[in-house]
């Protein structure tokens, strides 16, 4: 079933080749990448092997599963997934504090199970006046 963008905006995800090996090239961080099973030509070779290099985890999948993780009709037959934030250094956290003049609030998580557990207690948070949440950057949260 496809997404309905009407009602979401989702921006954790980036679609197409191009668009994909630029994310790659900028260094920006990714969490994964789908490839539809069968697509090892052009470009996708370029992808996979950047990924690679960056240690990226690269999944094959049906290219029904990938169509209907798509937010658009164009995915190329790729897709990554980004983080919803960017990250950022701890001293970058503490500034943001003393630029509000306030003590800092940092929140850390870990061995968080439920994605969607993570994503409520990262809004929360920012709605509580979170200077920064700490999290693991691979694995944020584990499935039992």
């Amino acid at each position: 079933m496809k997404r309905d963008l009407s009602e979401n905006e989702f921006n954790d995800q980036v679609e197409g080749r191009n668009a994909v090996l630029e994310l790659l090239e900028s260094g920006r961080d990714i969490n994964k990448i789908y490839v539809s099973e069968g697509e090892k030509h052009g470009s996708i070779n370029k992808i996979i092997s950047i990924a690679k290099k960056r240690k990226i985890v690269v999944n094959e999948i049906g290219k029904t599963k990938l169509n209907q993780m798509a937010q658009t009709e164009n995915n190329q037959g790729v897709i990554a997934v980004v983080p919803p934030f960017d990250y950022c250094d701890v001293d970058d956290i503490l500034e943001v504090a003393n630029k509000r003049n306030e003590k800092p609030f940092i929140l850390i998580l870990d061995g968080i199970e439920d994605p969607h557990n993570l994503g409520s207690i990262i809004r929360t948070a920012e709605t509580a006046g979170v200077h920064g949440v700490i999290i693991p950057k691979r694995r944020a949260c584990r499935r039992k």
